[in-house]
């Protein structure tokens, strides 16, 4: 893969670009490759994390019974916060994405 680094840079600068080095990383296929917080491996798909970490508030506040016992940043307004949140996991993944939206819109 380095072998194209010159490749590579010739047609980032050909484009009006300039490679930023601090930001650049050779992923292999066996790592997760991402590009903007977005996984590119097979698929583009949103990371596990992310989707884990909503599942989790949104479990967390079924048993505290409030959704804003689990806004812990303060935010203004949590709930659409959230389902930006989980549509943005809908545009990379629209079934799991689905499943985090009515998930949030049962809670009350």
């Amino acid at each position: 893969m380095i072998r194209f680094l010159p490749l590579i840079r010739r047609i980032i600068r050909e484009e009006g670009f300039r490679l930023n080095l601090g930001k650049m990383r050779f992923m292999r296929p066996g790592q997760c490759q991402q590009v903007t917080g977005v996984v590119v491996n097979r698929k583009v798909n949103a990371r596990c994390r992310n989707c884990d970490l909503l599942k989790a508030i949104i479990h967390n506040a079924r048993g505290a019974g409030s959704l804003e016992s689990q806004n812990r940043e303060g935010r203004s307004d949590f709930r659409a916060y959230l389902l930006g949140r989980a549509a943005h996991i809908r545009q990379l993944n629209p079934a799991r994405g689905q499943r985090l939206v009515e998930m949030l819109q049962t809670l009350a």
